[in-house]
């Protein structure tokens, strides 16, 4: 099974409508249907994973700002 990150430049426009889009076309076979749903499905963990440190890290420093005025 595929584990890496895509080779695709392709920017889907949401993550179900790539989903839509690989679950609507032939695949060649089975396992690389589920190699390439995997693949998405971890692209976008990744995305939303690094968007939660992102949005933790301005809060944190949101934080530490409010207390230095204080």
């Amino acid at each position: 099974m595929a584990t890496g990150p895509s080779d695709s430049t392709e920017q889907p426009i949401d993550t179900y409508t790539r989903l839509a889009h690989l679950l609507h076309t032939p695949p060649a076979d089975r396992e690389a249907l589920l190699d390439r749903v995997y693949e998405e499905l971890l692209t976008h963990e990744s995305r939303a994973y690094a968007a939660g440190w992102s949005d933790a890290l301005t809060e944190a420093e949101a934080r530490r700002t409010r207390g230095r005025r204080a």
